[in-house]
């Protein structure tokens, strides 16, 4: 998370961002952002980047996935 985040969005600021993906074979695949809580900041590109990486164990078909950036790093 640090690396996608400090690559695209300022680790000082918070923000919380919802993405919408499709889970299959244990990655999430077609995601989009649904909400931002500091649009143009760049979170919506460090939350996609977060999400190429994350596993999803058996899991499969449309799943929300909220991610929170506590910021002050």
């Amino acid at each position: 998370m640090a690396k996608c985040l400090t690559k695209n969005a300022n680790t000082r600021d918070a923000a919380t961002v919802m993405l919408q993906c499709t889970a299959n074979g244990g990655k999430l695949a077609g995601c989009s952002v649904l909400s931002d809580s500091a649009p143009g900041k760049g979170f919506d590109k460090a939350a996609l980047c977060v999400a190429e990486a994350m596993p999803m164990g058996d899991k499969s078909g449309d799943v929300k996935i909220p991610m929170r950036f506590p910021g002050g790093a």
